[in-house]
């Protein structure tokens, strides 16, 4: 004696199959795009640490050299 709902069921039990297939294969492109955007984030940041460092670099030459009020002078006449 056959089971009424078994094919009812064998075809839900196949769309869920399905279903998770399809879930499955989103969640890797996202995983491979979200991947790609930590490496570009990691990039962005090491540029601005680059540029952190080269700037901290210019304010202490300047300061060294003495030519830092200079500076600030010639910014001012030149705002005016």
């Amino acid at each position: 004696m056959e089971n009424p709902h078994e094919q009812q069921q064998s075809f839900l039990l196949a769309r869920i199959v399905a279903n998770i297939n399809k879930l499955n294969q989103s969640m890797t492109e996202l995983n491979n795009k979200l991947e790609n955007v930590n490496k570009y984030n990691g990039d962005i940041a090491l540029i601005g640490h680059m540029w952190s460092a080269y700037d901290d670099s210019v304010r202490i030459h300047i300061e060294n050299t003495k030519n830092y009020p200079n500076q600030y002078k010639i910014r001012q006449t030149m705002k005016e």
